[in-house]
């Protein structure tokens, strides 16, 4: 019988400096080549309403709707002029041109709807609400109000072109009503839950500084740095290239394309935790045993509060950085894309289950459960244990945001790897950082896609 135990990889330096030297440039090409497609790519405009559009749809909606009890100030034109300095032209400065028609606005309705590239629109909205131009076919008029989503400012357009046509407005005007009100109480509810969230990441933030944390012995993983460095940048590698081997066996396997971001993220965790395996020379049970020891129930209920904890933290960097970045794209526009699009529940359910639960599993195994430790052993001995765990905290927060390839997204999901990190040496356990980033995950992909 083998006895020997655990043999981590120690690289020969006269191949493995050349070869990491060498996944360096090749992961610097294809993350230039990718940014440069992005860059080339000719912008085209949306061809449908998008979450700010929509989100802008209801608070707009809530006074006409609500009257009094949802107050004045989300329907006053300094909200109206606001929101317009937040969208692009497009579909969302269309639902503010129908909103602006709406508060009887026409000037404005008519200055927003000349920026909405869709001629189409244009003319509905100059049929219906100045008497201009022809009556829309029934399919343009289809097309447009599908296009705003369906929701209040496509009842009340369509409501206007009844009138206009001499019919009966009213059953559109139900129908948009009928729309905001639980789009209404979701954002309501969404308020609360942030309010709470914040307050009870203030309280965690106090607890955490008045309570010392039990010790804990972190993970230790003994591969040298040029095999970690090797089984980073391997994985990543795998990361950018797994869309398109996932793509080339859709071709042949057309059956699994609403599965094709799930397989895609799947087969690059699943090779990531093998090279990590491979290079520590320990298996997948004696991995998880080493990042989730003890008692998993006290380290899921940590979990809560770290939540809150992160909750607070990212809205306050986020509300300090808003002057600079209000105008610019959210870091999660590819995900509201998707979901505007996706439609069934099994590809809507696998997309769930990738984002939040094999996504937060495989991510925290590598930023926090191997490279935070890693790095704390290590930067310890050189500056002592609280700077140096701190230092690896924050370098390993910050590659974790990196990851993402979201420049404009790089300091929020920095402060959330930063808080993750924390996290993971309070309790000793991955479980708890699992589990706040699933419910991040898990909480932005249900608001969007309610919402989408």
């Amino acid at each position: 019988m083998d006895s020997r135990g655990p043999e981590p990889w120690n690289p020969d330096r006269t191949w493995a400096d050349p070869f990491i030297a060498t996944l360096a440039l090749l992961v610097v090409l294809a993350v230039g080549f990718n940014a440069g497609a992005r860059r080339a790519r000719p912008a085209r405009p949306s061809t449908r309403v998008e979450l700010q559009g929509r989100i802008a749809d209801v608070t707009l909606a809530a006074p006409r709707v609500l009257g009094a009890l949802a107050g004045t100030a989300l329907g006053s034109g300094e909200a109206l002029g606001s929101l317009e300095k937040k969208t692009a032209p497009g579909w969302d400065r269309a639902i503010l041109a129908v909103h602006a028609a709406e508060r009887g606005d026409l000037a404005s309705g008519a200055r927003l709807s000349g920026t909405v590239p869709d001629a189409t629109f244009r003319e509905i909205w100059s049929w219906a609400y100045q008497g201009a131009g022809r009556t829309p076919l029934p399919g343009e008029l289809a097309g447009v109000l599908r296009a705003l989503g369906e929701g209040y400012a496509a009842g009340m357009l369509e409501a206007r072109c009844a009138a206009r046509a001499g019919g009966d407005p009213k059953p559109a005007e139900a129908r948009a009503s009928a729309w905001v009100l639980p789009r209404l109480a979701a954002l309501a509810a969404a308020g609360l839950a942030a309010a709470v969230l914040a307050l009870g990441g203030l309280a965690m933030a106090i607890f955490l500084a008045a309570v010392p944390a039990r010790p804990h012995a972190p993970p230790r993983f003994a591969m040298s740095g040029r095999a970690l460095l090797i089984v980073l940048l391997g994985w990543f590698l795998t990361h950018l290239g797994a869309g398109f081997v996932t793509g080339t066996a859709l071709i042949l396997l057309p059956f699994l394309r609403p599965a094709a971001l799930p397989l895609t993220y799947a087969l690059h965790a699943l090779l990531g935790t093998a090279y990590l395996c491979w290079a520590e020379d320990i298996g997948p049970r004696e991995l998880a045993a080493r990042v989730a020891p003890g008692r998993a129930g006290r380290a899921l209920a940590s979990g809560l509060g770290f939540f809150a904890l992160a909750f607070a933290a990212v809205l306050a960097v986020s509300v300090a950085l808003s002057p600079f970045l209000h105008a610019a794209e959210p870091p999660q526009k590819d995900l509201m894309d998707l979901l505007s699009r996706m439609r069934g529940p099994l590809s809507v359910g696998l997309l769930f289950l990738t984002v939040a639960v094999v996504a937060p599993v495989f991510e925290e195994l590598l930023f926090r459960g191997l490279l935070l430790p890693w790095l704390g052993e290590r930067l310890e001995a050189r500056l002592g244990r609280r700077p140096g765990w701190l230092l690896a905290v924050a370098v390993s927060g910050l590659l974790f945001g990196a990851m993402h390839l979201q420049p404009l997204g790089l300091p929020t999901l920095g402060t959330l790897g930063i808080v993750l990190g924390f996290a993971f040496l309070r309790t000793g356990n991955l479980l708890t950082s699992i589990l706040v980033h699933g419910l991040w995950n898990g909480g932005i992909f249900l608001f969007m896609r309610f919402f989408a």
